[in-house]
């Protein structure tokens, strides 16, 4: 689509928000990302999901699909994975991930695409992300001070026990931070409202707490990364880039992520470690990760093509990984999959499938920046703030693979959003940016 087209989509439109369609709509949604931290409601987000796509098709009709920029390389990239369940040893398996892992994410991409046109929309979206920070902090705290065992079906007596037992695993809680971070981050730069500003910061101080309770370490390089990849995009987009800005923040990033993984990392090991040496860099030294990915890189090259099959959990059992002796020795928990985004989706889907999904990702951000190159100050920082979130979340899934359930749907719905914002654009709001450039400020 040119430049010249993108340029004229309608800024700002009611689209009907009086209607009940539309208030259901934001209900669900406000819910929907509230509850995506949390453990064992699996079947409320799928019911969710469902009722939320009823509602955004009554309301916006066809324009769900036929107003969405970036609909041909999804449905490509869906298609491909739809298409791999036909080759796949477990199609039962491969069809139940493409449902919640694919189907779901992709309908929650267009129904936020659409959702930020309006205020009332973004409000919803704000409201359920806030909303998921409380209860992810209250829960925390509760599984802190009432451990739960793994594998428990039921939860404790009291409110405690059950806040603790609905606690979200600490990959998942960390991954909500990282992904909700991005969008936090543009606003607090860019906002020119002091109390905006305060409450984004705030915001941030209370997933900083969060992220040491998880005791994740690639939480906080990846914050330490998305935030200078932001500062730097958004300048080269306006064409004035201030290196001493963008050199403090790396700075103070790489500043805080050393010692945010020496402390986690002494909090992880079970006994007390002297001083005078790092316990991150012997962690490091110690990681079963890359004998894990070498393992798993030789069975990518039985299938390099297409692959085994969609789904995280189809390559360890089409080669019945859970006998692996090898990858026994090197950790327990090796079989279950990959530990890195790039490298299980060549075992699912192959290089061919990997090409797809990293084409349906280049076109979006390219999209994303185009478009923004045409507007003003506004999309500009929400087309640095989708490049940061890509980032964010290839840091985040480098040890590791997340991009299931509830982590794919935030992904998603926080994508379909951004790239609303800026397609949308803001229509009469408009953005002052004196505290990044004073130049820039009003006469």
């Amino acid at each position: 689509m040119p430049v010249s087209a993108m340029t004229l989509a309608a800024p700002y439109q009611r689209l009907g928000e009086d209607g009940y369609a539309f208030r259901t709509l934001c209900v669900l949604m406000t819910i929907l990302v509230a509850i995506l931290p949390l453990a064992h409601v699996t079947g409320m987000r799928n019911a969710l999901v469902g009722m939320a796509a009823a509602a955004a098709l009554f309301h916006y009709r066809s324009q769900l699909w036929k107003d969405n920029p970036i609909l041909l390389p999804c449905l490509v990239w869906l298609a491909f994975a739809a298409l791999s369940i036909a080759w796949s040893d477990y199609p039962s398996v491969s069809f139940r991930a493409f449902r919640t892992d694919l189907l779901y994410p992709f309908l929650l991409f267009l129904i936020s695409f659409m959702l930020v046109r309006s205020r009332n929309g973004r409000l919803a979206l704000t409201l359920g992300a806030a909303v998921g920070t409380v209860i992810s902090l209250t829960t925390t705290f509760a599984a802190a001070v009432a451990p739960v065992e793994p594998g428990t079906e039921a939860a404790a007596p009291g409110v405690m026990g059950w806040l603790a037992w609905k606690a979200g695993e600490a990959v998942d809680s960390s991954t909500y931070i990282a992904f909700l971070a991005v969008p936090l981050f543009a606003v607090a730069l860019t906002s020119t409202r002091a109390s905006v500003r305060w409450a984004s910061a705030a915001w941030l101080a209370a997933f900083a707490g969060l992220g040491l309770m998880s005791e994740s370490r690639t939480l906080f390089v990846s914050l330490c990364m998305s935030l200078p990849c932001l500062l730097i995009v958004f300048g080269l987009l306006r064409g004035r880039l201030h290196l001493g800005p963008v050199l403090v923040a790396i700075c103070v990033g790489l500043v805080v992520s050393a010692l945010s993984l020496e402390l986690i990392s002494r909090l992880r090991l079970p006994e007390q470690q002297p001083y005078d040496r790092s316990a991150a860099l012997e962690m490091i030294a110690s990681d079963s990760r890359p004998a894990i990915w070498a393992v798993y890189y030789d069975l990518a090259k039985r299938h390099p093509w297409l692959g085994v099959g969609f789904g995280r959990t189809v390559p360890s059992r089409t080669y019945d990984l859970a006998q692996n002796e090898q990858l026994k020795r090197i950790d327990r928990q090796a079989f279950a999959h990959a530990h890195n985004v790039l490298l299980s989706l060549v075992l699912q889907v192959g290089l061919v499938g990997l090409a797809i999904w990293t084409w349906l990702h280049v076109r979006l951000l390219s999209l994303a920046v185009m478009c923004a190159r045409a507007r003003g100050e506004r999309e500009k920082a929400w087309a640095a703030a989708a490049i940061a979130l890509v980032l964010a979340m290839l840091v985040k899934n480098s040890t590791n693979d997340l991009m299931v359930f509830g982590n794919a749907i935030l992904y998603w719905t926080l994508l379909g959003a951004i790239l609303g914002r800026i397609w949308w654009g803001g229509g009469a709001e408009s953005l002052t940016l004196s505290r990044l450039d004073p130049a820039a400020a009003p006469g």
